[in-house]
């Protein structure tokens, strides 16, 4: 099984309790005498391949690292970010698609990794996953008429608001480029987008808490 170590903490004398995210869901296992023997699978962000006991609590038996994210700690800015990631995970349920998750999280492990703009790779991860959760906005028409005239992106209502069902006030164009940009992009590269960061993540963890009741960690611009 392959998995990335999202966190570990001491169990048992000089055992530890290792949580990784896996192509089946996040999975515990009890790593012993990690501090010689283990080091490399108990530490954070190492995505590794493993081999474990089939018991309630699976002990590790061997491992091999296949690729280490643990660099981004060295990142004040990237570390700023992995917290609220990391926190999406851990809120995941069982019956969702881990593999392509997995997969996903990866991809964005290698990005973040690589990139100079974190708060980019935050604010696609964050959008793209809204999905998985069952509460992607309605972006390619009105949330509430269907009309295409779009003018707003409304958190509370759950999407794009077209001119006639926009009150005089709201007329946020910029954060619902911001999202449709987000949500339907390919790539992982960088785009420029019409709006503030501060602005763009405030929306988008608003919206996590109105619509799946999820109040992510706090991350530091």
């Amino acid at each position: 099984m392959e998995g990335i170590v999202i966190k570990s903490i001491e169990y048992k004398e000089k055992s530890k309790l290792v949580y990784l995210y896996t192509p089946f869901g996040m999975k515990g296992v009890k790593a012993l005498d990690a501090a010689k023997t283990k080091l490399g699978f108990v530490t954070t962000l190492n995505w590794v391949e493993f081999e474990a006991t089939d018991s309630k609590l699976p002990t590790v038996i061997e491992y091999s690292l296949k690729e280490s994210f643990y660099s981004l700690y060295s990142d004040l800015s990237k570390v700023g970010v992995l917290s609220p990631m990391l926190d999406l995970l851990l809120h995941l349920e069982d019956h969702v698609n881990h593999k392509r998750i997995f997969s996903f999280f990866q991809r964005i492990m290698v990005a973040l990794r690589d990139t100079k703009d974190p708060y980019y790779i935050l604010s696609l991860f964050l959008v793209k996953m809204l999905a998985v959760y069952g509460v992607r906005p309605e972006l390619k028409g009105c949330v509430l008429c269907g009309g295409t005239r779009i003018v707003h992106f409304s958190i509370l209502e759950g999407g794009a608001l077209c001119d006639s069902c926009a009150s005089f006030h709201d007329k946020n164009y910029a954060l619902y480029q911001a999202f449709r940009s987000l949500y339907f992009t390919n790539e992982l590269e960088e785009q420029e987008l019409p709006i503030s960061y501060k602005e763009l993540l405030d929306a988008i963890y608003s919206y996590y808490l109105v619509h799946a009741n999820i109040k992510l960690k706090e991350y530091h611009l």
